[in-house]
């Protein structure tokens, strides 16, 4: 039987590559992306990849920096769906430059661990439910992240990549939190140096773009563990938080932290505490 499988960043790149993959393997696929356009065409796709007689459900725009708009999200979701296999949260920014999301947090941190925070909470009873999984994309860039949870929202020193790879170090942790708290079956993974347009916002996206073919993999590779954890048995009751290449792989030692990833999920209730109520 297939399964349903929410993806958040699932208009390009690999959130995309893995929809298609996972249509065509027979599985409901729900692709969730900000822009209308690319989400079309990644709808095509997964519609011409899926086996006869299986759904491709339409596919939902999701601003995830926004908390309101992901409350609506969740909200959205449970109306739709009496079952929830899989959420895999995907979506991902690099900011060119510090800015500020609609709720007023930095942008990286908002997208990048508040939003995917905030919709697994939302959703946490209807995976549990249905006996589901949690997948967030992380990368080995966590291993330069610096949490400092006296000032989660980097106002007194910031760096693209540093809120980047900051907020993949948050992904981790928050997988560790999340399994301890709920019990349900979470994980997190490195795709690889995969060609994506994560760097859209940088002045130097559209010289070096024609190139990343040279240097970086497929989105189609970087997907391969996302699939994995999302349909093997391995993803079904992990025996790692974090993954690489379908193998269990050594984050850091911040990422195994287990006192800054109940402080780092304290803070983040915090933030997210009046959405909370869908």
């Amino acid at each position: 039987m297939g399964k349903t499988i929410v993806i958040t960043g699932a208009s390009s790149g690999i959130g995309a590559a893995a929809a298609v993959e996972l249509s065509r393997q027979g599985h409901s696929v729900l692709a969730l992306g900000q822009t209308p356009a690319k989400l079309a065409r990644a709808h095509q796709r997964m519609r011409k990849a899926a086996p006869v007689g299986v759904e491709v459900p339409e596919p939902v725009r999701a601003d995830l920096s926004s908390l309101r708009a992901v409350r609506e999200l969740a909200a959205t979701l449970l109306e739709r769906y009496p079952r929830i296999d899989v959420l895999v949260n995907n979506a991902g920014v690099q900011p060119g430059r510090r800015r500020l999301s609609a709720d007023g947090h930095e942008l990286g941190l908002a997208v990048n661990h508040l939003a995917p925070f905030l919709l697994t909470m939302l959703l946490q009873e209807r995976l549990r439910e249905s006996a589901g999984r949690v997948i967030t994309t992380s990368s080995d860039t966590h291993v330069d992240g610096r949490l400092d949870l006296d000032d989660l929202e980097m106002e007194r020193d910031w760096s693209g990549p540093a809120s980047y790879a900051t907020s993949k170090l948050a992904n981790i942790l928050f997988t560790a939190e999340l399994r301890r708290r709920t019990g349900l079956a979470a994980s997190c993974f490195h795709p690889g140096a995969i060609s994506t347009d994560l760097n859209r916002d940088s002045p130097w996206f559209r010289l070096v773009k024609p190139f990343e073919r040279f240097y970086y993999g497929r989105p189609e590779e970087g997907a391969e563990t996302l699939v994995w954890l999302a349909t093997d048995d391995e993803g079904a009751a992990p025996t790692a938080v974090y993954y690489e290449k379908r193998q269990p792989a050594q984050e850091s030692a911040a990422a195994r932290d287990e006192e800054s990833a109940a402080r780092l999920w304290q803070a983040s209730e915090a933030m997210v505490e009046q959405h909370l109520a869908v």
